[in-house]
């Protein structure tokens, strides 16, 4: 009994003026400090990166020490697995872009509200089919008629407002940190906040950080050259949804971004930097470990920087914030997969194609292996003709036999080709 009123003293004390916590705090939380950077590197001001000072800074800094040791890579690693397909090609590819992974995982906050509410639609007109379906089978059955048999089944991202939020918080921090010095004298807490910043900007400006975020060449589109890519970039067979991004011009190559190794042009200026930030971290760290006087605002200070990173780690962002400016063409809603890839090859020549080994790679219904020869036959036709002409000219057939056809034969009778008109020479 003689010990509680030195426990209840010692934990007034702690709790007055924490003491011994700055090392445990500084090493936790190294993961959202790298996700934080890879939010915001990569901006319109080149290796400007306007992370918050926090705790697990030191945490982080050796962590990529590891890392640019060995693997040579700062960007954290994708957070969906998902995979690009090339339209034209059907090659398919895992990602290894981080980027990517985060545009896929946050496309529920991004994608238009007219996805949401064509989807919602196209579910209605299918419970009300499916609903009329029943009564007309029931009606069938009442009056005594059989049913009918089935057919067969078949750069430069510009500065956004989680970066100017960044700034704001760091100059409350400098503001928290201020006042023990204006009040009481004692500098350190400054001292240390502003080394952390300039540390922080110092880790996020290297070159690498930008160059594996979005370091890839653009296709070139010239008088004489002119490349284009329409990639696919979904998580797979039984995905909700496939993004179909059609090329521009002098657009990214994201079939380059998603390689797992990539040139890396400042690999040796990245390890000797983050040995040195690694160094620096630690130094500051023993500067603050034995602080023992107006510690709640240095805590405050760490604190708020780790609320706010852990903030900017999870935000969802749009797709211009990484330097994508993506326009919205189209959604395409069906009730069965099938049908969403036939609509798609129907308006995207290749593209269905392309998708189709991914959600359907085992076999298929005859009637389908009939339709999916006859779009190969007419994507052929693409690069002859145009694209133009083929979508006029060229019908798809129902994924569905005719209810008066025996036979697929509306699929087996390849269309004719546009005659081109004759040059009479007097």
């Amino acid at each position: 009994m003689s010990k509680l009123p030195g426990t209840a003293a010692w934990l007034r004390s702690q709790w007055s003026n924490p003491k011994d916590i700055f090392t445990i705090l500084f090493i936790v939380g190294g993961e959202i400090v790298q996700v934080a950077i890879a939010q915001l590197c990569a901006g319109p001001v080149p290796n400007l990166t306007p992370v918050s000072f926090s705790f697990g800074w030191l945490g982080y800094a050796v962590s990529a020490l590891k890392y640019s040791v060995g693997e040579a890579t700062l960007m954290p690693k994708p957070e969906v697995e998902c995979m690009l397909i090339n339209a034209d090609t059907g090659y398919a590819r895992r990602n290894y872009s981080w980027v990517l992974s985060r545009m896929l995982r946050d496309f529920d906050y991004w994608r238009p509200p007219v996805c949401d509410e064509e989807e919602a639609q196209k579910l209605r007109d299918l419970q009300q089919a499916n609903s009329e379906a029943w009564r007309v089978y029931k009606d069938m059955l009442t009056n005594g008629q059989g049913c009918k048999a089935p057919a067969d089944p078949g750069r430069r991202s510009h500065w956004s407002a989680c970066d100017r939020v960044v700034m704001r918080f760091e100059s409350t921090q400098l503001g928290i940190a201020a006042i023990p010095w204006g009040i009481w004298g004692e500098w350190l807490t400054f001292w240390v906040t502003g080394a952390g910043t300039i540390l922080a900007y110092t880790s996020g400006c290297l070159p690498q950080w930008q160059e594996e975020k979005v370091g890839v060449g653009r296709l070139k589109y010239t008088e004489r050259k002119k490349e284009r890519k329409d990639v696919i970039l979904t998580e797979g067979n039984g995905a909700h949804d496939a993004i179909l991004i059609i090329g521009c011009e002098n657009c990214l190559d994201l079939e380059a971004l998603v390689t797992p190794q990539r040139t890396k042009s400042n690999e040796q200026f990245t390890r000797w930097g983050s040995g040195c930030l690694a160094v620096l971290w630690v130094a500051l760290l023993i500067s603050v470990a034995g602080s023992d006087e107006h510690t709640w605002f240095l805590l405050g200070v760490g604190m708020l920087g780790a609320l706010h990173n852990i903030f900017v780690a999870g935000i969802k962002r749009k797709p211009n914030a990484f330097g994508f400016d993506l326009h919205y063409e189209a959604t395409l809603v069906e009730g069965k997969v099938m049908e969403v890839l036939w609509e798609v090859e129907k308006k995207h020549p290749k593209a269905g194609i392309a998708m189709l080994p991914v959600f359907f790679p085992g076999k298929r219904f005859p009637r389908e292996r009939l339709l999916w020869e006859y779009a190969e036959w007419r994507s052929e036709q693409v690069q002859k003709l145009g694209r133009e002409t083929v979508l006029q000219q060229w019908v798809m057939p129902s994924l569905r036999r005719p209810e008066s056809a025996l036979d697929d034969a509306d699929i087996r009778v390849k269309p004719i080709p546009i005659a081109k008109p004759s040059v009479s020479t007097a």
